[in-house]
């Protein structure tokens, strides 16, 4: 019994002995690994034994894998002047509406969703991610009570899906941004006369579709170019300034052109500055149309592609007109002429010409406020549409370059300070009352001004648009079943009447119908 309890005593101290080993080696390694001044790969080398110049060893070779090279300082010097320091953020203009600054999480609350229309090559891509990077980190309202995405359509021009590569980078994209408006509709149609993709008007209307439901409680939707740098604080400023002032009201704003439009052959004629400029374009220049232009709608204002916006309201009639969504139809089957490649915001502007909101027209701003930035464009296509940067701009357009968004952002910075956000800039021409006053001819040739008070215009000097609704036809089974669906007239069952039930809006046209055969 001795020898064994010698024995047990002896087990016991090794393993008491064993342990306090363990904990203390335990203790000192993370001392050491963490002590002030000792690096990583130092602490590492310690804790496996390691002394001297062994040591100095691991260390070298461990910071000379992750060690990147410095770059030369003097490589990336810059000799232009810094950027100004960004404005304070408008904090008066929430006050001006019941809407409130609140987390970019609820669609609800943002107060004015901006779309801009996007293609899908690497063009596009890096264009996309350099407003990520300058315009959307440049003013604090974005993504809190202004949204911003990008309009991509899920089809090709040709009305195919995309190929692999597109859809794999465009989900990776999505995944990580979330910007991305993804629409059942075609990419741009391409003007054959100008080459790179122009007429993005399918995207837009299947964006307000989608808009409608999504964005329910938003109050304006602005289309803006690619190209275009919009001063989003301003613009919040003045947008929650109408809200107040003109609560319940269609709105379309941006600034006015005019022209008129024939259906048949799916683009505009008859441009102009200005209603009696546009009238007499429109009886020299639509009649050359090949297909019924001597019959064009017009003239009527539309807002220019640069920039334009729409209330909710009247966004959500074009989304869910027959008439829009009937020429949005017919032209989207047409792959050569007549087919709709040109004037996306000259067809808006029809829409709303012949929409039912009867005072409708186009707020213009000016170009002194929205306009194309006269450093971006050459001498030979300066002209009215072309502005320096100042503090009456809201929007600069034509930039190509990354050098060029700078210099906007920057040129912004130095003109408009906070007390600058919170100015008014008004309208130069402020709805129809205001347009149809200025000149006693203009009535004469712009159909709108009778809702006004003014008598009606000659249907012969605008083009007659009729807007009473083609109902769809309700069909019905009759008579024994066949084993197959076809008209009666054919052999079949269905029987098909006239509806009697009214369209929900004022939406088709025998000349809409007749563009379709």
């Amino acid at each position: 019994m001795g020898r064994r309890a010698r024995e047990v005593r002896e087990l016991c101290v090794v393993v008491l002995v064993t342990f306090t080993v363990v904990r203390i080696f335990d203790w000192c390694v993370p001392a050491a690994r963490f002590a002030p001044g000792l690096s990583e790969s130092s602490a590492a080398a310690g804790a496996h034994g390691l002394t001297g110049s062994r040591r100095m060893q691991l260390t070298g070779d461990l910071q000379g894998r992750v060690a990147e090279p410095r770059p030369d300082p003097q490589k990336f010097t810059r000799v232009d002047v810094a950027p100004l320091p960004r404005p304070a953020a408008i904090d008066a203009a929430a006050a001006l509406s019941s809407s409130s600054a609140a987390s970019a999480a609820d669609a609800s609350e943002y107060f004015i969703v901006i779309g801009f229309p996007v293609g899908i090559d690497q063009r596009n891509t890096e264009r996309r991610q350099l407003l990520r990077d300058m315009w959307m980190t440049e003013y604090p309202n974005i993504g809190r009570t202004v949204r911003a995405e990008f309009l991509i359509g899920l089809l090709t021009y040709h009305a195919e899906g995309h190929d692999d590569k597109t859809v794999a980078s465009l989900h990776r994209e999505q995944r990580r941004y979330g910007d991305l408006a993804l629409l059942n509709a075609r990419e741009a149609t391409r003007d054959p006369y100008r080459g790179d993709p122009k007429c993005t008007g399918e995207k837009i209307v299947a964006w307000f579709q989608r808009c409608t439901v999504l964005y329910a409680s938003t109050k304006f939707f602005i289309k803006a170019d690619w190209d275009t740098w919009i001063h989003a604080g301003r613009l919040e400023y003045n947008f929650r300034l109408l809200a107040a002032e003109r609560p319940n009201t269609p709105l379309y704003i941006g600034n006015t052109l005019w022209c008129s439009y024939s259906l048949a052959d799916y683009q505009p004629c008859g441009y102009g500055f200005g209603p009696l400029q546009a009238a007499g374009a429109r009886a020299v220049e639509c009649p050359k149309l090949p297909r019924g232009g001597q019959n064009a709608v017009g003239p009527f204002p539309y807002a220019a592609g640069l920039f334009w916006g729409l209330s909710y309201d009247v966004m959500r009639w074009i989304g869910g007109a027959r008439l829009v969504n009937d020429f949005v139809r017919n032209a989207s089957a047409r792959f050569a002429p007549p087919y709709w490649v040109k004037g996306e915001d000259s067809a808006f502007g029809f829409f709303v010409h012949v929409s039912p909101f009867r005072e409708l027209t186009p707020v213009h701003w000016g170009w002194q406020t929205l306009h194309d930035g006269w450093e971006f464009r050459s001498e030979k296509e300066r002209g009215l549409c072309t502005q320096h940067i100042s503090n009456n701009t809201l929007a600069v357009h034509s930039m190509h370059t990354v050098a060029d968004f700078e210099f906007t952002r920057d040129e912004l910075r130095r003109h408009c300070d906070s007390d600058c956000e919170r100015r008014r800039l008004p309208f130069e021409v402020d709805g129809l009352r205001d347009l149809c006053g200025r000149n006693p001819k203009i009535p004469k040739v712009y159909s709108r001004c009778d809702a006004v008070g003014y008598p009606q215009a000659d249907p012969a000097s605008h083009g007659k648009l009729e807007l009473t609704a083609l109902p769809r036809g309700e069909c019905r089974s009759v008579g024994k079943n066949v084993p197959f669906v076809a008209d009666a007239a054919e052999g079949g069952t269905i029987k098909c009447e006239p509806s009697r039930k009214p369209s929900r809006w004022h939406t088709a046209s025998e000349q809409l119908q007749q563009a379709a055969q």
